[in-house]
């Protein structure tokens, strides 16, 4: 995850259903936007996702106590370790795969987490007229399963 490092966006089922991917420098799928969440946002937040993973942003996240979230499976799931990044209304939006490396895998989740979070305050100070109406739209649409 080093800022040399080149992270990629991958379109799974182009088209109206399409998913979202983000490749590792390796080609390895490594962050996966949940299913039927197609939308105009994600394609927006995945762009940033990639742009920032590749520039080396690492900001502090601005929201921890109301923004989105890690959500991992304690002992009880061992067959999916997954590590869920839930949105503030507590649906799964994307989760990161697992390569073996829980502590690799959880610090990936934190910096997401907090480039998400970052990221809709940032579109909120940008778009101050749609921050009463149009982020809360936005951020249900990112895992609507329309």
């Amino acid at each position: 995850m080093s800022p040399s490092s080149h992270w990629t966006l991958f379109i799974a089922r182009p088209g109206r259903d399409r998913q979202h991917v983000i490749r590792d420098s390796r080609g390895e799928p490594r962050i996966i936007f949940g299913e039927g969440n197609g939308t105009r946002i994600n394609d927006r937040l995945a762009k940033y996702l990639v742009e920032s993973l590749n520039s080396g942003l690492n900001p502090e996240d601005p929201n921890p106590d109301e923004g989105w979230f890690l959500d991992s499976p304690g002992d009880s799931d061992e067959q999916d370790p997954a590590i869920l990044i839930c949105d503030p209304e507590f649906e799964i939006r994307l989760e990161i795969l697992d390569t073996g490396s829980l502590e690799e895998d959880q610090a990936l989740g934190r910096k997401v987490v907090a480039l998400i979070n970052t990221y809709f305050i940032l579109t909120e100070v940008s778009h101050p007229s749609a921050s009463s109406t149009g982020s809360p739209t936005e951020k249900q649409q990112t895992g609507s399963k329309r």
